[in-house]
């Protein structure tokens, strides 16, 4: 079976995609991926600085100084936020700036909430608001394809990345994950404005893992 990043390609060959977004943890991912698609692609590593890390606002080590200076050697532009949006509803606590105001993000998953229940505990004194329903609406096409939606928001918040043209968002799951990899082509758009009926997402690829836990409906997360 061919992995993601070499499925990606050929979706975004076929759809005459050139924009590359690429969720990276460690820049493995970006360094894959600028070995398939090579210089023709602009390609957009996006993640955590490391210091996001020692400040305890991400879970993972995060993006080195120095492995940021490698990806800029090939070419490859480098987006590290802090915090995207998801990981501040996460850790919370965090100030969020969203279209140059600042926000405190509250609110975590449902915990298996019925829908009566969320809509009881929406609003602004209710356990959960408007970014957990976006988070956890997301998780239902699982948590590797809403990181491709994301990572995509970061770039454009960037400014960096083109809004007039499509894009490809790659995201591989994280060790402890056993959601499928996955590839997603979006029209991208600023964080502020994913209402405004620009955004939205043209074209999925789900890779199973080695144990195809998605697909199966067994458990997404180990430990």
């Amino acid at each position: 079976m061919k992995d993601i990043i070499t499925l990606a390609k050929e979706r975004a060959d076929k759809f005459k995609v050139k924009n590359v977004v690429v969720s990276t943890n460690t820049g493995a991912s970006a360094k894959l991926v600028f070995e398939v698609f090579g210089p023709g692609y602009k390609i957009f590593a996006v993640g955590n600085p490391a210091k996001a890390h020692e400040r305890g606002l991400v879970s993972h080590a995060g993006v080195s100084e120095e492995t940021q200076k490698i990806l800029e050697q090939k070419g490859i532009k480098v987006i590290l936020q802090d915090q995207s949006l998801i990981q501040a509803l996460d850790f919370g606590g965090t100030d969020f700036k969203i279209g140059g105001k600042s926000f405190e993000i509250w609110g975590n998953n449902f915990d298996s909430a019925a829908l009566t229940q969320v809509i009881e505990n929406a609003g602004p004194k209710g356990k959960f608001n408007a970014v957990a329903i976006i988070y956890n609406t997301l998780q239902l096409f699982c948590d590797t394809t809403r990181v491709c939606i994301e990572v995509t928001l970061m770039a454009a918040d960037s400014g960096l990345l083109l809004l007039n043209e499509d894009c490809i968002a790659i995201a591989r799951p994280i060790e402890r994950s056993n959601c499928p990899h996955a590839a997603v082509i979006l029209r991208p758009t600023k964080t502020n404005d994913i209402f405004m009926g620009q955004f939205r997402v043209k074209d999925i690829i789900l890779l199973p893992g080695p144990k195809d836990h998605w697909f199966n409906n067994e458990r997404l997360w180990s430990g």
